[in-house]
């Protein structure tokens, strides 16, 4: 077969591969469309997902009680030297 715009021969393997060109970009075109559905179902839940005012005072109150158990106090006071190693070198790296 000669083509008069290139007059080269296309033969039926050109023709194969412009199909299997087609279905790759059909998938590319069904995978674009899967990802922003999933990006709008994330976008979503995440803003529908609010605390009722018990829930968030029962959250408030669990953070409390862990903030002032013993273990959670020892903790911060055995990080101290590493915090302060942190801030400095976050200050150091600012400049």
């Amino acid at each position: 077969m000669i083509n008069s715009n290139s007059e080269s021969w296309v033969g039926p393997e050109a023709e194969i591969e412009s199909v299997d060109r087609l279905n790759s970009l059909e998938n590319l075109l069904q995978l674009t469309d899967r990802i922003k559905s999933l990006e709008a179902e994330l976008t979503q839940v995440s803003t529908t997902r609010v605390l009722r005012p018990t829930e968030q005072l029962d959250a408030e109150q669990q953070l409390i009680a862990m903030r002032t158990s013993p273990p959670w106090r020892v903790g911060r006071v055995v990080t101290i030297p590493l915090r302060i190693v942190q801030r400095m070198l976050l200050r150091n790296s600012n400049r």
